[in-house]
């Protein structure tokens, strides 16, 4: 437990200090976000704020175990770890290089299997998945390397999808972040994966002094696609290796809003006959500002949404299989459900200032008539 809460405060004073050198270094190198039809900010803000969490974490795993001699890091490194720190600084060059240049989506996808790949040519794979069943397993074999690989790209592009308003992604990492904790600590799985989420939890918390609303500087796909990274590792070298099946349906509910948010962002775009990385303002966030919520009041009730599922993962995880199975089927059934009706209300809504607009032109033409036969 030391090394969880040491973690988490060096990262977090790491990321206070970080983060205005972040805004000043996005306005030297004139990396910013400037305003368009569908962002939510007016004026531009600096997108470097990724760089500014990314070394907080660096200080936070790399912060003294305990106060006193001999010194030793508060994470223990074997191959997984120096495969993470590799493959991860891979992660976030590219999102810097997206922030200034716009990178393509095929070569950015290129570039996180890749460092997927490395990771796991470092040892750190889903070597098998337990059973509803108390102790039934089953190998993955051959899908050993394809799975893990598919588990670590898809919530690395999680993260930067619900990325759309000041503080929603980082403080969603953190209520995942301190989940996940909870559950690696309370059944003992992995020391590494409770100091590396912590170091992501403290540096989310302190970069959120300058990001929540209104913001004075963005994570940027820098910081969002480690963010993303970084939960996704952990959670292999976490939940993914318990013999419990109901703690390996951990992460998928600690991280549902995402996970909801990019599976529907996707068959949006695709009914629509749209290239799934084309940006559009229809994410979950987004329908609750047009619902006629406030930015804040949007992202403080995603925050409520986020840690209710985060208190059901963890007393999932002490459930037998079968019911946490079914928990699970239920609170993601009640999630579509939610979203359809929400969806129903904005269209409309959509539909009624559509009348109206129509009904008031109606209006303007036939008081330009009168004007005219006068």
């Amino acid at each position: 437990m030391q090394k969880i809460i040491i973690s988490f405060v060096f990262s977090a004073l790491a990321s206070l200090l970080l983060t205005p050198f972040a805004i000043k270094l996005s306005e030297y190198f004139k990396v910013l976000d400037r305003p368009s039809p569908r962002k939510i900010h007016s004026e531009p803000r600096g997108r470097l704020g990724g760089v500014a969490i990314y070394f907080a974490f660096l200080i936070g795993i790399l912060a003294p175990a305990q106060f006193g001699l001999p010194l030793k890091t508060a994470i223990s490194f074997d191959m997984s770890i120096i495969g993470f720190l590799l493959s991860s600084l891979i992660i976030v060059i590219l999102g810097v290089f997206d922030d200034k240049y716009d990178l393509t989506p095929r070569f950015k996808f290129f570039v996180q299997i890749l460092a997927a790949t490395i990771l796991v040519t470092f040892g750190l794979k889903i070597e098998m998945i337990s059973g509803i069943n108390p102790g039934t397993y089953f190998d993955l074999g051959i899908l050993k390397i394809p799975a893990t690989i598919f588990w670590v790209v898809a919530i690395t592009n999680m993260i930067n999808f619900i990325d759309g308003l000041d503080g929603l992604a980082a403080g969603i990492t953190v209520i995942a972040s301190l989940t996940l904790i909870i559950i690696n600590y309370l059944d003992k799985l992995s020391i590494n994966s409770c100091v590396m989420l912590a170091s992501t939890a403290g540096a989310c918390v302190g970069f959120l002094k300058y990001n929540f609303h209104p913001a004075k500087v963005f994570m940027g796909d820098g910081g969002a696609t480690f963010l993303g990274f970084t939960l996704g590792v952990t959670s292999v070298m976490g939940a993914f290796k318990s013999a419990t099946f109901a703690i390996v349906l951990v992460p998928f509910l600690a991280l549902l809003i995402p996970i909801f948010d990019m599976i529907y962002a996707i068959l949006r775009r695709i009914t629509r006959e749209i290239p799934p990385h084309i940006a559009d303002k229809e994410h979950l966030h987004h329908q609750f500002l047009e619902l006629g919520l406030s930015h804040k009041q949007a992202v403080i009730i995603l925050y409520i949404i986020a840690l209710s599922l985060s208190f059901f993962s963890i007393g999932m995880a002490k459930i037998n299989n079968i019911k946490a199975m079914f928990l699970l089927l239920l609170i993601c059934l009640l999630f579509i459900i939610g979203m359809i009706r929400m969806r129903h209300i904005i269209n409309a809504k959509r539909s009624a200032a559509a009348l109206k607009e129509k009904t008031d032109d109606n209006k303007t033409d036939d008081n330009k008539t009168d004007g005219e036969n006068r």
